[in-house]
């Protein structure tokens, strides 16, 4: 009897503590915040218009520094070579994979040194 009685009593204590915990959870509210606070997107540029052929053209392959980025550049830059002959090809590195892409004076120098851009990405 007395067991029966402990399992009855348990089987309270078990149903009492579901819906106590049911009904708990149904109060939570949690507010997520941003420990950033508001970042202002960057400002949009629209691409470049195409250019009608390489041949003849200085194409800079750009290296962001991640790991596997100058393997696969390396064979673009073969690939390209066999293609249009008369192009050339210049490898320039991005200062770091981690960096930033706003860089003030890093792009106006990129620009001057070719007619048009492979930008690769490592990983």
């Amino acid at each position: 009897m007395k067991t029966r009685k402990g399992a009855v009593l348990a089987l309270a204590f078990y149903m009492a503590s579901l819906v106590v915990a049911g009904t708990a959870s149904a109060q939570v509210t949690l507010d997520v915040m941003n420990p950033r606070g508001e970042i202002p997107p960057p400002p949009t540029v629209g691409i470049s218009p195409r250019v009608n052929a390489l041949a003849g053209k200085r194409i800079v392959l750009i290296d962001n520094g991640k790991f596997g980025a100058s393997n696969f550049l390396d064979v673009v830059a073969q690939i390209l070579k066999q293609k249009y002959p008369t192009a050339t090809i210049v490898m320039y590195p991005k200062p770091a994979a981690q960096t930033i892409t706003d860089l003030p004076h890093w792009y106006p120098t990129v620009k001057q040194q070719g007619d048009l851009f492979v930008f690769g990405v490592g990983d």
